[in-house]
């Protein structure tokens, strides 16, 4: 479970990696009047955006970076999710970093599969206004096969309970990695 600092990390990290994203893409991130809804199965995300980013904050013992990029649904702007690759200085384990929109069926959780693997449900750990947040420990193996061009699928279900399932390009993710190791 995340502490309360942990947990403000990540949001200020997915916060600040978002920004990236949407200046990369010369959009702004979209504004919502009301409470986003997670996505019908049948919601196609927008085309993928240019890449991993990487973006990096300056810590006490040096930066705290990630790789990451936003996933966009193609009709209405709204952000699907987020997904970012962190190696914490302390530790140096790799922890890939989910944040999904509200709106969602929370007891399915999220579901990961790297390439043709077998899929891995994580636990979402905590939710606020800007969408749920879980965490992963990322093996060698699970980077190894993005490295070599494997997509991560992602899966979540909506509040009717129904799939929805986007596959995250790692076109730049060789490059945005080498960055942050």
């Amino acid at each position: 479970m995340l502490g309360r600092g942990a947990t403000l990390a990540i949001v200020l990290g997915f916060m600040l990696l978002n920004s990236a994203v949407a200046q990369d893409q010369g959009q702004l991130q979209p504004k919502s009047t009301g409470q986003p809804q997670a996505p019908a199965g049948g919601v196609e995300p927008s085309p993928p955006p240019p890449g991993w980013v990487v973006n990096c904050t300056s810590v006490q013992g040096g930066l705290d970076c990630r790789a990451g990029q936003s996933l966009f649904i193609k009709e209405t702007g709204q952000r699907l999710l987020s997904v970012a690759l962190r190696v914490p200085l302390d530790t140096k384990k790799p922890v890939l970093l989910l944040q999904v929109p509200l709106g969602i069926y929370l007891p399915a959780g999220v579901s990961l599969q790297f390439g043709k693997d077998t899929a891995r449900k994580i636990v979402l750990q905590s939710c606020d206004q800007n969408g749920c947040l879980a965490e992963y420990a990322i093996t060698d193996a699970e980077i190894a096969a993005m490295l070599k061009g494997a997509d991560l699928t992602i899966s979540i279900q909506n509040l009717k309970q129904e799939p929805v399932t986007v596959q995250v390009p790692v076109l730049g993710f060789p490059a945005a990695y080498a960055k942050i190791k």
